[in-house]
């Protein structure tokens, strides 16, 4: 069973390492594309996420929240108003049950409408929540970033 807290700021860190450990494509295919030029590293990919979120909060007022699965965190996501903004699940708990089961949580912090908002090159996180039922409304081709809607 799936439940979320409520997190301070302080605790992402530990739980972006958690969702991120041993994800090489990750690595390779989504976090290069960021801020980095060629591949990085787990260290790289963590700081880069943790960095985004940072930007992000200089302009919008944030929420972060630990998913617990059995009683052990494998995850995490950030939210603002009514989107998601950031999230990840450890790569061994990336299982359709489990990440159905996350996706309804989502829901019942930020409600049965809400957007979401990734970079175009993260294709996998995208055709993640286009599974979950989330369509693309909008890309915007200046900074790169699509909005998905359910």
């Amino acid at each position: 069973m799936i439940t979320i807290k409520k997190i301070s700021k302080s605790e992402l860190p530990k739980l972006v390492a958690i969702s991120y450990e041993r994800d090489e494509e990750l690595f390779e295919k989504y976090h290069s594309k960021t801020m980095y030029v060629g591949k990085i590293d787990f260290p790289q990919s963590v700081l880069a996420t943790l960095d985004i979120i940072d930007d992000a909060s200089q302009q919008f007022k944030l929420s972060y929240y630990k998913v617990v699965y059995q009683k052990q965190p494998i995850g995490y996501f950030v939210t603002f108003g009514d989107y998601l903004y950031s999230f990840g699940i450890s790569m061994k708990f990336r299982k359709k049950d489990i990440l159905v089961e996350w996706f309804l949580a989502v829901k019942k912090v930020l409600g049965k409408q809400f957007k979401a908002l990734l970079y175009e090159h993260n294709t996998r996180a995208i055709s993640h929540l286009e599974k979950q039922g989330m369509k693309i409304v909008d890309i915007d081709n200046e900074t790169k970033i699509v909005t998905l809607q359910n």
